[in-house]
């Protein structure tokens, strides 16, 4: 394993912190390390791999795709495209969609599609959230306020702003007649797991009601069914305008999109925008698998109820460690778990253990296992859990 990691800091910019394992292969909700070693792996490739690792259907789906072809122009019609739109504008009533390579592509395609519509509306003003987290590209990181994603990337994108996370007052403040757009993270996930409080939510949608902007809802990482419904925001009760979409939707291939509603349809026209990987029809093979299987399964109801099962685990956790546990939450198959100190020990505990979780914002144990996870594995997590957490306090 040193001399992997050896070349790779030879061939690689320095830009991840690798977990010093070497992954061989991956089997259902475990990844199999190249001295045979098996982790339960509770993160599953940060909530793409919602069919865990190897899934026959979206094997077969791949292997059939290729067999067709890999990539075709943009400028065909394509089946896997066609197929995929469908399913997703039936299970979220929106308008129209396109497809892009990444959650990151899908903010900035959702920016444009923003920028475009305020111009025959005469508005300016684009506004995200603070401890947001919308992707690595310019326009994403303007939406942000985190120092060290922005930090030597300035100057960013012009009349952007951000409002302060579940304060009605600062959305008060913030949002105007000039406001084009409202970007937000019904569940933020790198900024720690935190839902939008559902009376900030109300707040947004009546002042978009008033002012004319739109909403976007960015469910990169809650879309889909991770969270006990298809898209985190149908807990609260709205419909953003237009919804951003990406990790598990290319069943672990990369793909992403956006989707909008009326209001948006016909603000591009042919050549004012587009992509040339965008839609990859084996990805969109892949996908579509993936999201049928996760509607035939009944996979949605699955991770809401299994979310139950943990969150009332990591409840009666935190009153049982108060000196190290500052506060649960999350969603379904989406949890947090606040640590009053530093997390990477505890990663690293489980680890040792056999046991892959996350750690996010420093001090939060970050929760997003395929959903295809078994009650026996979630029992197993939660007693290594357990286990860890005593020889932390003791």
């Amino acid at each position: 394993m040193t001399a992997s990691f050896d070349l790779e800091s030879k061939l690689f910019f320095k830009t991840y912190k690798r977990i010093p394992l070497e992954i061989d292969r991956g089997e259902g909700c475990y990844l199999v390390a190249k001295n045979g070693d098996r982790y339960l792996d509770l993160f599953g490739g940060l909530a793409v791999n919602a069919l865990g690792y190897g899934h026959p259907r979206v094997v077969e789906a791949i292997r059939k795709q290729v067999d067709r072809y890999i990539h075709l122009s943009n400028f065909f019609l394509q089946d896997p495209q066609l197929h995929l739109a469908e399913f997703l504008l039936r299970q979220s009533s929106y308008a129209h969609v396109f497809f892009c390579n990444s959650g990151t592509e899908a903010i900035e395609g959702a920016i444009k599609l923003c920028r475009r519509w305020s111009k025959t509306a005469k508005k300016a003003k684009i506004l995200g959230m603070t401890n947001g987290f919308s992707g690595r590209t310019m326009g994403a990181l303007s939406l942000m306020d985190k120092p060290n994603y922005r930090d030597g990337y300035e100057p960013f994108l012009p009349d952007f702003d951000h409002i302060e996370f579940n304060d009605v007052d600062d959305l008060h403040r913030k949002v105007s007649g000039d406001t084009a757009a409202v970007f937000l993270e019904f569940v933020q996930g790198e900024g720690g797991v935190v839902p939008a409080a559902p009376a900030f939510v109300e707040e947004l949608f009546d002042l978009r009601d008033k002012y004319g902007f739109l909403v976007v809802g960015d469910e990169i990482q809650t879309g889909t069914g991770r969270t006990g419904r298809f898209f985190a925001f149908q807990h609260y009760g709205v419909a953003p305008d237009i919804v951003a979409l990406a990790k598990p939707i290319g069943g672990g291939l990369p793909l992403g999109a956006f989707l909008g509603n009326q209001k948006v349809s016909d603000v591009f026209s042919p050549g004012t925008h587009g992509t040339t990987f965008g839609g990859n029809p084996v990805a969109c093979a892949a996908g579509l698998a993936t999201l049928q299987e996760i509607e035939e399964k009944g996979l949605v109801d699955r991770a809401a109820e299994l979310g139950e099962y943990f969150m009332k685990a990591f409840l009666e956790m935190k009153r049982n460690f108060p000196g190290l546990i500052a506060d649960v939450r999350g969603l379904g198959l989406m949890l947090g778990i606040e640590l009053i100190k530093e997390g990477a020990p505890v990663v690293d505990k489980m680890r040792e253990r056999k046991i892959l979780i996350n750690c996010t914002s420093k001090n939060v144990l970050r929760f997003l296992p395929p959903l295809i996870l078994t009650k026996e594995e979630a029992e197993r997590a939660i007693d290594t859990l357990w286990e860890v957490f005593r020889s932390e306090v003791v």
